[in-house]
């Protein structure tokens, strides 16, 4: 009776840590990494939840890697803002609307331009920089971010996508901070 016993205690050990082992294992570096730079911003689970969704998790192996496919996914919702700015730009009829669109979609087109001087920086080694090259980014479209808030309409979901851009900012940043000296440990 002894020996069942102890048979199905180490059967019951060996299937827990086959369920739990493959997972584990599979997602706990680039995971934990992802988590360790969300736990530095101010919406940590809203970040987490931005990069799984961006699926950051499998073409990165490390904070540096993570680093540099967030400045590109940063500057394609910035892209796809600007681009969204510029048709409604074209459909608009009222001139105000129109006006509003263009000077939003400008100021998109300034902070894409930051952000390419953020990802030479990247390039170069030059890490200091980019926190000030993606507040720069931030700074153009603020204005565009409080008019979006206040829309009565956003069918374009344009307010969403700039909170996305707004987080992807700050997830930049502080990547940019802990990039030249973050070691991951298990």
């Amino acid at each position: 009776m002894a020996s069942f016993g102890t048979l199905s205690m180490f059967l019951s050990f060996f299937l827990v840590l086959v369920c739990i082992a493959p997972t584990s294992l599979g997602r706990s570096r680039t995971e934990g990494e992802l988590w360790y730079l969300c736990s530095k911003t101010e919406h940590p689970w809203q970040c987490l939840k931005l990069l799984k969704s961006a699926d950051i998790r499998y073409s990165s192996r490390n904070l540096n890697d993570i680093t540099k496919v967030l400045i590109d996914i940063t500057y394609n919702k910035g892209k796809e803002i600007h681009d969204t700015l510029n048709s409604l730009a074209n459909e608009a009829r009222d001139s105000r609307i129109r006006r509003r669109f263009i000077s939003c979609s400008k100021n998109y087109n300034d902070a894409l331009r930051d952000l390419g001087v953020a990802k030479r920086n990247l390039l170069n080694g030059n890490y200091k920089v980019i926190p000030v090259e993606v507040n720069d980014a931030l700074q153009e479209v603020k204005g565009c971010y409080d008019y979006f808030t206040r829309a009565s309409r956003d069918r374009y979901r344009l307010k969403e996508k700039s909170e996305d851009f707004k987080l992807l900012c700050s997830i930049l940043k502080v990547a940019a901070k802990y990039y030249p000296t973050y070691e991951f440990k298990n």
